[in-house]
């Protein structure tokens, strides 16, 4: 009979550690490969897909990569001191304000900007020793350490591309032609 529960707690044996500090440096980098490769894409767009939001309160596309920037550049080099110098802070993800400005700069200012604070705080990250990776945080009321302050970084980082992402497919970018029905549904 399996032992089910020998798999409750993440392993924490040092190959282990080092395998996902080692992978958790990785995915950070992500950010910064994926606004390389967003750029020629996006700018095929029309400038209203970037530069209005679908809905009052939603960010619209620039605002989302400014904040994605703001937030590398601003908040999190911010819980990093906190949890290399404190015992145990507690961290939470305040509402970032939108950047009024962000509509009115172009994508590949924005773009660079999320490559080069990403790159700073994955330096910053990289500069980290591995046995400070285990001090302990409370983030948004769940108690975690390094590793899983810096998951939920990359989670995040995901989740708001996701959203753009899945908010961009379900726009109908295709110019109207003459055959076109206007106004189109959805999806068609």
């Amino acid at each position: 009979m399996a032992d089910l529960d020998r798999y409750a707690q993440p392993k924490r044996d040092a190959a282990t550690l080092e395998a996902r500090r080692q992978a958790l440096i990785d995915q950070l980098g992500w950010l910064e490969d994926e606004a390389t490769a967003l750029a020629p894409l996006l700018a095929t767009l029309p400038s209203w897909a970037t530069d209005q939001a679908p809905m009052p309160g939603d960010l619209t596309a620039k605002e989302t990569f400014a904040q994605l920037a703001a937030w590398d550049r601003d908040l999190t080099p911010g819980w990093l001191d906190q949890v290399l110098t404190t015992d145990t802070p507690h961290l939470g993800e305040p509402a970032p304000e939108a950047d009024a400005q962000a509509n009115e700069r172009s994508l590949d200012s924005l773009l660079g900007d999320i490559r080069s604070a990403r790159a700073a705080l994955r330096q910053r990250v990289e500069a980290i020793a591995p046995e400070a990776w285990a001090r302990r945080v409370v983030l948004d009321g769940t108690e975690t350490d390094l590793y899983g302050l810096l998951l939920a970084v990359v989670q995040r980082d995901a989740d708001h591309l996701k959203t753009l992402a899945y908010r961009l497919h379900q726009a109908d970018l295709r110019p109207p032609t003459a055959a076109s029905e206007l106004p189109r549904q959805p999806g068609s």
